[in-house]
């Protein structure tokens, strides 16, 4: 059985903990989750949504199998950037 990210190259991110750590994570998907969001209608007939308990989750195919690489809250996380291509530079152009 093929998995459907066989053909994926894995990205390389460097991740700056919001302590100052910083730390290199290799993934094949970065995916952003909530535990909870809370749905308020204000006032003026419009509504508003809070979420708390913001997940960022990196996983990657290792030795054929699908994994968890890295589960971290948002808030622990100062920035997320991409460097498998290295330096990018402002605006995304090169």
């Amino acid at each position: 059985m093929s998995s459907y990210y066989a053909d994926i190259a894995p990205q390389v991110y460097e991740i700056t903990w919001a302590a100052g750590h910083v730390e290199t994570v290799i993934a094949h998907q970065v995916s952003h989750g909530s535990q909870h969001i809370r749905v308020s209608a204000l006032s003026s007939g419009e509504f508003a949504t809070e979420a708390a308990g913001q997940r960022i989750k990196f996983h990657a195919e290792v030795d054929g199998r699908w994994t968890l690489q890295l589960s971290a809250m948002e808030s622990d996380i100062r920035t997320i950037r991409n460097i498998t291509n290295g330096e990018q530079p402002p605006g995304g152009t090169r």
